[in-house]
């Protein structure tokens, strides 16, 4: 019995750890968010470029992602609001990634917005996915 009080209070403190890594993760992920739309707003689209991760970075131009950035501030405005719905945490053999959804409000319509952040050294996230679907930015 003690043996396995002794297993059952390393997985229980090894639990705890991951939680408070999860809770740390989701903190910075939000707080990237805001700093994006903060950037979107002031049209600093080079700005959010600079702070995206390699796998961004392989996947488009600068030229093509600050271009995307730019037509979606054209078209939708400022964001008013911006609210969380969804979350997911993945760790494989090519690192670990948080993806955040979030239902977010612009001065000309709404969009949902799925950012995909890869955690780095010193646990710093770095953009490396960024999609948006929004009838009105189709539209206008």
């Amino acid at each position: 019995m003690n043996r396995l009080g002794r297993y059952l209070m390393a997985f229980a403190a090894a639990a705890m750890l991951g939680g408070c890594s999860i809770k740390e993760t989701m903190r910075s992920a939000d707080a990237a968010v805001v700093r994006f739309h903060d950037d979107l707003d002031a049209g600093r689209s080079r700005t959010i470029w600079d702070a995206t991760g390699e796998d961004m970075r392989t996947a488009t131009t600068q030229k093509q992602f600050v271009a995307m950035l730019d037509a979606i501030h054209r078209k939708l405005g400022n964001v008013r609001s911006s609210r969380q719905v969804g979350w997911n945490r993945n760790a494989s053999t090519r690192g670990s990634f948080m993806t955040v959804t979030n239902e977010t409000v612009f001065d000309r319509g709404s969009g949902t917005e799925k950012f995909v952040f890869r955690k780095g050294k010193a646990d710093e996230l770095a953009l490396v996915g960024y999609h948006i679907q929004s009838n009105e930015m189709m539209v206008n």
